[in-house]
C-alpha cells in the first residue's frame, strides 16, 4: 500500500461525496417529511430510491474493485461517478422530490389556481401539456412501457400514483420490480443530454428557480369575476400579488456562491452573479448550480497537493456549520409575496413568506439523518447515528476554534473568507480527537462489542498508550500522505 493508493481512495469517496450530495439533495430514504410555507402544514414525501440506489452500489462497487486491483486513475475515478450522476436514474430521482412537494405546498398555501400564472405546473397533466412533444417512456401500473405523457396523464394531480411498484423484465432477462418514478427513460447519455433533460423535467417548476434562485420578482394576474364569482366568460383581470425573494442578495448569491467558495472555487471558477441572474434557459440554470461542483472536485484530485485542498474543505465546512452559515445562505432560497389589498382582503391572504425552498432541504436532510441545522458536533453526532443506525449517538465534542487554528484565513475577491488549511496540523488534530477514550468508547458503543471485556481491553490499551499510539498514527499519516 502506498500513498499513491490511499490518495486515490481519499479522492474517491470525496468525488461521490460531493458530486452524489450536490446533485441529488442527499436523498436516500423511502419517506421523509418537510414542513413548508407559515401555515407550518406537514407534506408527505414518498421518494423511491431503488433504481437510482441500486445504480450506485454497482457504480461503488465497481470503483472498489479497481481501487484494489491497483493502476485506477483520478480522472478514471472522476468519469466513473460523472457516469452514474448523469443518469436517468438522478433526474428521476429529483424529479421524485420536487413535483409532489411542490404539489402540497401550493395545496396548503389554497393557490393552485393561480400556480400557472407564475411557471408552476403541479399536477401529471399541466406537466405533460408543458413537455409537448417528445419520445421519453415510463412504465405505467400494467407493467408495460407507455409514452411518458399518457402516464402523466393518468397521475391526474396525486403523484403517489407514481409510487406503484411494478415489475419488468430487464436487458439481461432477468426479472425486476420498480416504481413508476424510477422507470422514466429520458435517453440521458452524457453531460449534454443531462442538461437537456434537466431542463425538460424542470418545465413545471420555473416559477421556483426563478424566484427562490435568481430572486426574479413573478406576478399573480387573474380574473376578477372568476376569483369572486366563478364566472370567467368576462376578462376582468387584477394583479393580485407579487411573487418575490425578501432576501437581501439572490439566493445564488446567499446560497450557492458561498458553498463553492467553501469548495475552493474563486471568481472565475464559477457564473458570475450577474451572469446567473441573466440566464433564461432552465439548462444554463442547473449547469450553473451543478458544473462547478464538479470543477471543484477537479480542482481538488488534481491540485499538486489534494490533502491539503481537502483539509481546507473540512476546515471551511466545518466552520460554516458551526457558524450557522451553511444553513442561513440555504434559507435564502424563498419565496415570499404581496398581495393587492383587495386581494388579500377577498382571498383571505396575508404578506410574507410563502415557501422557503432552503429549509425544506434542510428539514428533507435532516429527516435522512443528517442534521444541518446544529453546530459541528450536533452533525457529527447525527452521522454517527445514521451510520450505525442507533436511536442516538453522542461523540465527545471536538473543537472546531482548534480544527479552524489549523488554517490561515484569506479574504476571496467577494469579500468572503476562505481557510487554507495545514494539512499536517489539520490531520494531527484529527488523528488525536480519534484516539481519545471517549471517541474510541462512544463508537464501541454500537457495535457487538459494547459491554464486552474485550471493549474494556481495548479502551485500556488506548488509555495506556495513547501518546505512542499518536506517535505511530502520526508518523504514517505523514509517510503516507505528505512525503514526497
Amino acid at each position: 500500500m502506498n500513498k499513491v493508493f490511499l490518495r486515490n481512495i481519499i479522492i474517491t469517496v470525496l468525488v461521490v461525496a460531493l458530486v452524489i450530495g450536490g446533485a441529488v439533495g442527499i436523498a436516500t430514504k423511502d419517506s421523509v417529511k418537510e414542513v413548508s410555507g407559515k401555515n407550518q402544514g406537514v407534506v408527505e414525501l414518498h421518494v423511491s430510491m431503488g433504481g437510482a440506489m441500486s445504480e450506485l452500489g454497482d457504480t461503488a462497487s465497481d470503483l472498489v474493485s479497481d481501487i484494489t486491483g491497483g493502476g485506477i486513475s483520478i480522472d478514471t475515478v472522476l468519469e466513473t461517478v460523472k457516469g452514474f450522476i448523469y443518469s436517468d436514474a438522478i433526474v428521476n430521482v429529483i424529479m421524485s422530490l420536487a413535483y409532489p412537494l411542490l404539489k402540497q405546498t401550493l395545496t396548503d398555501l389554497n393557490m393552485l389556481e393561480f400556480a400557472h400564472t407564475i411557471d408552476l405546473y403541479y399536477s401529471g397533466p399541466s406537466l405533460a401539456e408543458q413537455l409537448g412533444e417528445n419520445t421519453y417512456t415510463c412504465l405505467d401500473k400494467d407493467g408495460s412501457r407507455k409514452p411518458l405523457n399518457e402516464v402523466l396523464s393518468s397521475v391526474g394531480d396525486d403523484w403517489t400514483y407514481m409510487d406503484t411498484e411494478v415489475s419488468y423484465t430487464k436487458e439481461n432477462g432477468k426479472q425486476a420490480t420498480t416504481t413508476l418514478w424510477n422507470s422514466i427513460e429520458w435517453g440521458v447519455t452524457d453531460e449534454e443530454s443531462f442538461f437537456v433533460v434537466m431542463a425538460e423535467m424542470s418545465k413545471g417548476l420555473r416559477g421556483v428557480l426563478e424566484v427562490c434562485i435568481q430572486s426574479k420578482t413573478r406576478v399573480v394576474n387573474v380574473n376578477v369575476l372568476e376569483v369572486l364569482l366563478d364566472f370567467d366568460a368576462i376578462p376582468i383581470r387584477m394583479d393580485a400579488a407579487d411573487i418575490y425573494n425578501v432576501s437581501e442578495k439572490s439566493g445564488y448569491e446567499s446560497c450557492l456562491v458561498p458553498l463553492f467558495n467553501m469548495l475552493g472555487l474563486v471568481d472565475g471558477e464559477y457564473p458570475t452573479v450577474e451572469e446567473y441572474l441573466g440566464y433564461a434557459d432552465i439548462a444554463d440554470m442547473w449547469k450553473g448550480i451543478l458544473q462547478p461542483v464538479f470543477a471543484a472536485v477537479d480542482k481538488i484530485a488534481n491540485s499538486a497537493d489534494p490533502m491539503q485542498s481537502i483539509t481546507s474543505l473540512l476546515v471551511n465546512f466545518a466552520n460554516a456549520v458551526e457558524s450557522g452559515s451553511l444553513v442561513d445562505g440555504m434559507r435564502c432560497l424563498r419565496m415570499d409575496a404581496k398581495f393587492n389589498p383587495l386581494a388579500a382582503l377577498v382571498m383571505g391572504y396575508e404578506d410574507g413568506l410563502l415557501f422557503n425552498l432552503g429549509q425544506s432541504l434542510v428539514e428533507i436532510i435532516g429527516e435522512l439523518g443528517i442534521k444541518l441545522d446544529g453546530d459541528f458536533n450536533t452533525l457529527l453526532d447525527s452521522l454517527l447515528q445514521m451510520i450505525v443506525k442507533a436511536d442516538s449517538a453522542d461523540l465527545p465534542n471536538m473543537d472546531v476554534a482548534t480544527l479552524t487554528a489549523c488554517a490561515s484565513a484569506q479574504t476571496l475577491a467577494n469579500g468572503a473568507t476562505y481557510y487554507v488549511a495545514d494539512a499536517q496540523k489539520v490531520t494531527d488534530f484529527l488523528i488525536d480527537y480519534v484516539i481519545q477514550e471517549a471517541t474510541v468508547d462512544a463508537i464501541l458503543q454500537h457495535t457487538s462489542l459494547a459491554g464486552t471485556q474485550t471493549a474494556s481491553d481495548v479502551l485500556a490499551g488506548v488509555a495506556s498508550s495513547k501518546e505512542g499510539l499518536s506517535k505511530v498514527v502520526k508518523t504514517l499519516a505523514q509517510a503516507l500522505f505528505f512525503s514526497k
